[in-house]
């Protein structure tokens, strides 16, 4: 099955390379067989919620706080595909399949909750697609005492989305451009103190902004984050960080489980696709969380847990 592809741990789940099925079987299976995709999707969002509501019961005194991080990533495609015409764009120089994707954080639980493809200009923009993805998450998740916090980098600090996530009941923590504006006229960049309370144009409220510096090229980068909650210049940069959760996330959907190498000519053979590696993600998550020489905040060996699982998966068949 495609799911024992997924799960050898090698990142290249080809049909070609299916022992037990033929690539022709693996292809029906994915574009024309008769089974629910939808009905999937809710089975395991049901289980991220049960998982999530078990999480919060066997810690009473000490609730985690639930981050919602969105982002857009790109499956990047060169080529002809005819049924895919509406899903092929170019954003960001980039041609191919764009997702918007929300993705749950609590304690140590990652949770890939809903996804929207985004179908070019005229079409509702990736802000637009977030605001909607964020409408799926049950209104017993965004109640309690700590409020959930929203991530989101510096392609969602439009003012649409930033009113949208409040709205919500939400906070949140987003990047910024340097040249955004103030209510002042000054730019973000002119900040000289970090966590500074200041309104930026367009927003009836101030927002504190911070900055890091990254040292990943010759010249030092500096990025800018900014918060409806008044957290300090250096809390809020460290909390700015968490955003990078969801970019780990997608290195080891798209590298180890196979999510950039579809070939899929229909729409619901790269939906299926992405339902599957998303599984196959959940799978192996869930075994790191049974692990008991886990550790706290490390990111495990996918290849590792992959091969472990698709093991334990293959034996329970047998």
């Amino acid at each position: 099955m495609f799911l024992d592809l997924l799960l050898d741990g090698s990142g290249r789940p080809l049909p070609e390379r299916a022992t037990v099925k033929s690539p022709a079987a693996i292809s029906r299976f994915l574009n024309h067989a008769a089974w629910n995709t939808r009905q999937f999707c809710r089975v395991m969002r049901q289980h991220a919620l049960q998982l999530l509501q078990h999480e919060w019961r066997s810690r009473p005194h000490q609730r985690p706080r639930l981050d919602l991080l969105v982002d857009l990533t790109s499956l990047e495609k060169s080529g002809k595909f005819a049924d895919l015409d509406d899903w092929m764009h170019t954003f960001n120089s980039v041609h191919g399949v764009h997702l918007v994707v929300l993705y749950l954080c609590c304690g140590q639980l990652r949770l890939p909750w809903a996804v929207q493809v985004w179908r070019g200009k005229g079409t509702p923009s990736p802000i637009q697609l977030a605001l909607k993805l964020l409408r799926t998450v049950p209104p017993a998740l965004l109640s309690g005492r700590r409020r959930p916090r929203l991530h989101a980098d510096g392609g969602f600090e439009s003012i649409e989305f930033i009113q949208g996530v409040l709205a919500r009941g939400l906070d949140i923590v987003v990047g910024v451009r340097c040249t955004r504006k103030l209510e002042d006229g000054r730019q973000v960049r002119d900040l000289m103190v970090r966590g500074d309370l200041v309104k930026p144009k367009g927003l009836d409220q101030k927002m504190c902004i911070s900055w890091v510096w990254l040292h990943r090229n010759k010249e030092p980068e500096q990025r800018f984050v900014m918060s409806n909650l008044d957290l300090g210049g250096v809390y809020l940069a460290r909390v700015g960080r968490g955003r990078w959760r969801i970019e780990a996330f997608f290195k080891t959907i798209k590298g180890r489980f196979g999510l950039e190498r579809f070939a899929q000519h229909s729409k619901q053979g790269v939906f299926r696709w992405w339902c599957l590696s998303t599984l196959a993600f959940f799978l192996c998550h869930f075994q790191h969380l049974e692990s008991p020489v886990m550790t706290p905040q490390g990111w495990p060996d996918w290849g590792d847990l992959a091969s472990s699982v698709g093991d334990n998966f293959t034996s329970s068949r047998s």
